[in-house]
């Protein structure tokens, strides 16, 4: 049986990749912002010529210098920044390149860089989260009355509806919403104390002039410009990986319902797609796949972040290098894997009928605890699950009526009365608990997320 198509889609402007916001030249580009914002605060401060620092913000784009001989500089001295510094200074009009870099050490630039590439994808994920959250929202409401069956350890549980299952969806991606929110003050924080930390360079200025450059970059800032305290990032792949996890868990499920044995979901694929190359009858998964791909690989990054959380004393290059690779690894795979959930919740199709069908195929057993419940009221919860577990074996074992077996007890006659009000009372239809009302809380909860997650986004813009 074909699903009825049912998609999901909310418009809304954003990359398909942020591969764009960590390659070589936004990397140099994001050390030439920060040299500008340092000379610009520092003039602020009294501590260089204004005029000075203007002539280093005006010349500070990567469109002015000449790439190739910056990146072969680079690679004759095996220090990236001075290279940069050099150049910039150079373009400089008048004395103004003698004030680039005044006080600052490499590292200061390279990690308050790399803190503003990965502000920049963050931003872009939360945009992509709002979207999923409104996709997600339409789903619960659309299915808050859609029956289907629990699985708990992989075997049939009790009835529900699909939009209880796409509630917990909803409320674990709220969870690494707030988790990726409340880990912004530690990762996107300024660390800019020169060579070891201690403001040598800056002296009594140092303090202020940290505080109002990290102002200027909308960054947090350090109380300790220690090079060495790299957990706030190392924590913040932590989150992605979290967040990770939670795309693993609805890929998996909807990889897991696609199946012959279920097909209580499927993908709207285009025209054109090929299952096998092979097997012509295959429609096989594509999106959930790719996604959890990318998921299980963003997981992984997890243990060599915490391996790069221990640099040595006041700063350690070999640290730097790991977590660096790995937090432009992270923060292009986390947009990958936001991009693929979108797609996939935007190419959802729901089998409202396939589901009504496999919970009507076992319906009456399902409905055990109620019957359990209800004469528990007379003989007590012990008894009566004991009465209904040998009832439900029984007719397994014998492949006779549940309902049929459980009125042979005089305790079911006496309570129910007639076999037909037993049969009424194992309809699973009227059994989905508090389903509903979860589903559409979540929707409507999911709604008020997406709205404020868009309108943050929005005024970021702005």
């Amino acid at each position: 049986m074909m699903p009825t198509k049912e998609t999901f889609t909310v418009c809304e402007t954003l990359p398909d990749s942020a591969e764009s916001l960590f390659s070589r030249e936004a990397t140099w580009q994001s050390w030439l912002e920060v040299e500008s914002a340092l000379a610009l605060t520092q003039a602020g401060l009294g501590m260089i010529p204004q005029q000075a620092a203007d002539e280093i913000a005006r010349r500070a784009t990567l469109e002015q210098m000449d790439v190739n001989a910056l990146a072969a500089d680079i690679e004759r001295t095996m220090s990236p920044v001075m290279s940069l510094v050099r150049a910039l200074a150079e373009r400089c009009d008048g004395d103004a390149g003698g004030y680039v870099h005044l006080g600052a050490t490499t590292q200061n630039i390279i990690l308050t860089g790399k803190v503003m590439q990965l502000k920049r994808a963050h931003r872009w994920l939360k945009g992509r989260l709002a979207n999923q959250l409104a996709l997600l929202a339409r789903l619960a409401e659309k299915g808050a009355d859609w029956p289907c069956v629990a699985r708990t350890n992989r075997r049939h549980a009790l009835p529900i509806t699909f939009g209880y299952k796409v509630a917990g969806w909803i409320e674990e991606l709220e969870r690494n919403v707030q988790r990726l929110e409340w880990v912004e003050e530690r990762a996107f924080m300024l660390t800019f104390g020169g060579a070891s930390g201690a403001m040598h360079s800056y002296g009594a200025q140092g303090q202020p002039l940290a505080q109002a450059l990290a102002d200027r970059l909308t960054l947090g800032v350090s109380r300790v410009h220690s090079r060495a305290a790299v957990d706030g990032l190392v924590e913040y792949i932590g989150v992605l990986a979290l967040f990770a996890a939670g795309c693993e868990r609805l890929g998996q499920e909807v990889y897991s319902l696609m199946a012959n044995e279920f097909e209580e979901i499927s993908e709207d694929q285009d025209d054109g797609v090929v299952g096998s190359s092979t097997m012509p009858h295959k429609f096989n998964p594509k999106y959930a796949v790719k996604l959890l791909a990318q998921a299980g690989e963003l997981r992984s990054l997890v243990a060599p972040a915490l391996e790069a959380a221990l640099p040595s004393h006041e700063g350690d290059a070999a640290c730097n290098f790991r977590l660096y690779k790995l937090l432009d690894t992270a923060g292009v795979l986390a947009y990958q894997l936001a991009v693929s959930q979108q797609t996939l919740l935007e190419r959802l199709v729901p089998n409202p009928a396939r589901m009504q069908e496999i919970l009507m195929a076992n319906a009456a057993p399902l409905m055990s605890e109620l019957v359990m419940l209800e004469l528990a009221k007379t003989i007590g919860r012990q008894r009566a699950h004991d009465l209904v577990h040998e009832a439900v074996t029984s007719s397994r074992e014998a492949g006779a009526s549940f309902a049929i077996t459980l009125f042979k007890h005089e305790i079911v006659r006496t309570h129910y009365g007639e076999l037909q009000a037993l049969e009424a009372a194992l309809n699973p239809l009227h059994y989905t608990g508090q389903s509903r009302q979860v589903a559409l809380e979540m929707a409507a909860s999911a709604q008020a997320s997406a709205k404020r997650l868009r309108s943050a986004f929005n005024e970021e813009v702005a």
